[in-house]
């Protein structure tokens, strides 16, 4: 019998391929986790049945090496993609549906001499821990990794923020200490369900491209609020910043929601704007204005809905929100209008 190593490496190999080989479900199913990385589900399916996650590989093609989920995403091939299918149980369209990373915008491209690659950065998204409480009722204990469009998630279930930080001293941060990003987090569900997610998402770019523009803490260890200055002084300050600015991101999506639900249904008039304006930044504080009177310049009241996608209506900048969908891993920085991004976290760099 080949060895691991023997059927994993060579252009030979791809050529032997046992066309049954693959192709029965593993005795031993593992249920998903919403927005898990494909490294991660695979290094558990193995783990569920047993296996070292090479031997499971021998069953879905030739490639190399595995790496831990942890530092970097797997992106198969075509073939490889309906092996897993057959390994979880389950069609192609669900894997795709519940692992982003297998659709089809991610597939290694026809011809590859491997079926799978774990290259040093992730194409798209980022690596976060799974929270360990949800990862548990999926029927694991080990730590589990998601990939999203940005490097935070809040799990409301079980009140934990995880982070992509790889923390194995403090894996989480606990909101039972922090209601108010709670609070945050249920504010943006909301925006969510009245824009609808893509266009929420565009809204929640540019209020987080705002904070950047007036630099709202930035430095939570020198916060005023002794909240946030204990928790950088606990985790760091890279990890503390989102969570301390999470309860004014939200509050300010929620106030550019209210312009924007306006404006694509043709309700909203130059007066408004200006009343609007005026109302925020006397809210949430004067340093606030100019970035959004920039934000306003992009877009001006319609005076119909329709005029948004007619021929010759307005520029880019005053198309409708709706009509524009969000790549599913596309970041918060990559999706805002605004000039005022930050660079990635650095903490998602940690192998480099």
């Amino acid at each position: 019998m080949a060895t691991v190593g023997e059927v994993l490496r060579g252009e030979d190999v791809v050529a032997e391929r046992d066309p049954w080989l693959g192709r029965r479900p593993l005795h031993l199913r593992l249920r998903f986790l919403q927005g898990e990385s494909t490294g991660s589900y695979v290094t558990r399916l193995a783990a569920r049945n047993l296996w070292p996650v090479e031997e499971l590989l021998v069953r879905v093609g030739v490639g190399p090496m595995p790496v831990e989920p942890q530092y970097t995403e797997m992106y198969v091939s075509r073939y490889a993609r309906e092996r897993l299918a057959n390994l979880s149980g389950c069609s192609v369209a669900e894997l795709s549906l519940r692992l982003v990373s297998v659709r089809d915008e991610f597939l290694m491209p026809d011809g590859s001499s491997e079926d799978w690659e774990w290259p040093w950065d992730a194409r798209a998204g980022y690596i976060v821990q799974a929270c360990s409480l949800c990862a548990a009722s999926r029927g694991t204990r080990s730590p589990a990794w998601l990939i999203l469009p940005d490097p935070w998630h809040v799990c409301l279930r079980h009140g934990r923020w995880t982070d992509n930080s790889r923390s194995d001293q403090r894996p989480y941060i606990d909101l039972r200490d922090h209601p108010g990003v709670v609070r945050a987090q249920q504010r943006l569900n909301r925006v969510r369900k009245r824009l609808g997610q893509s266009a929420a998402r565009w809204i929640e770019a540019d209020a987080l491209s705002v904070l950047t523009y007036v630099e709202y803490l930035e430095d939570p260890s020198c916060a005023r609020d002794p909240e946030w200055a204990l928790l950088a002084a606990r985790v760091g300050e890279q990890r503390a910043r989102p969570v301390a600015q999470f309860g004014m991101l939200s509050r300010l999506a929620r106030d550019m929601a209210w312009m924007e639900e306006r404006r694509r249904a043709g309700r909203l008039s130059a007066a408004d704007s200006r009343d609007w304006l005026l109302r925020v930044a006397r809210q949430r504080g004067s340093a606030f204005r100019r970035p959004l009177e920039h934000w306003i310049s992009g877009h001006r009241p319609l005076r119909h809905a329709r005029q948004a996608s007619g021929s010759g209506a307005g520029s880019p900048g005053e198309m409708e929100v709706a009509g524009q969908e969000a790549a599913p891993l596309a970041s918060l920085q990559d999706l805002t209008c605004l000039p005022w991004v930050r660079m990635p976290n650095e903490m998602d760099r940690l192998f480099l």
